[in-house]
């Protein structure tokens, strides 16, 4: 997203730009993005230094870190960028967008809060329903403990 600073106007600039995952470098194997990357930006330009409201928005498709399933969610990210111009004569933008897109990747993707991942002995995934397997939990083996039933 490159701005070249003398067609801003005093009221500020709105503009769009589409990008792909791959222009951003932002595609990983356990995440990528299923649609173009909307950028809206909203510049303001005061003295030496240029303001931009950024918001970014796509579909992801990632793999959740309990069950491995593959699964899509919409991405949505509101920004500030603040740059100092003095004794510039254009701007790009883009690899800061990039990295506050990074920044917003989950560290543990997950298909649902209440995914039950993938059985420790078979490895069938239970939000598949139970896999028939005597392995029991730690979370299981602590409340039987607990209740006297251990």
């Amino acid at each position: 997203m490159k701005i070249k600073l003398n067609e801003i106007p005093k009221e500020g600039l709105s503009v769009k730009e589409v990008f792909n995952a791959d222009s951003l470098d932002l595609t990983r194997d356990d995440l990528k993005f299923i649609s173009p990357i909307d950028v809206s930006a909203f510049i303001v330009k005061e003295k030496d230094d240029l303001y931009a409201h950024v918001n970014a928005k796509g579909r992801l498709q990632m793999i959740c870190a309990r069950c491995l399933s593959a699964y899509g969610t919409d991405f949505e990210k509101e920004f500030h960028l603040s740059y100092d111009i003095k004794g510039k004569t254009s701007l790009d933008l883009a690899e800061d967008i990039r990295q506050e897109i990074i920044l917003e990747y989950p560290l543990k993707p997950l298909c649902k809060p209440d995914c039950k991942g993938l059985c420790q002995s078979c490895g069938k995934n239970l939000n598949e329903g139970d896999c028939g397997c005597k392995y029991k939990s730690d979370s299981q083996r602590w409340s039987e403990s607990k209740s006297g039933n251990a």
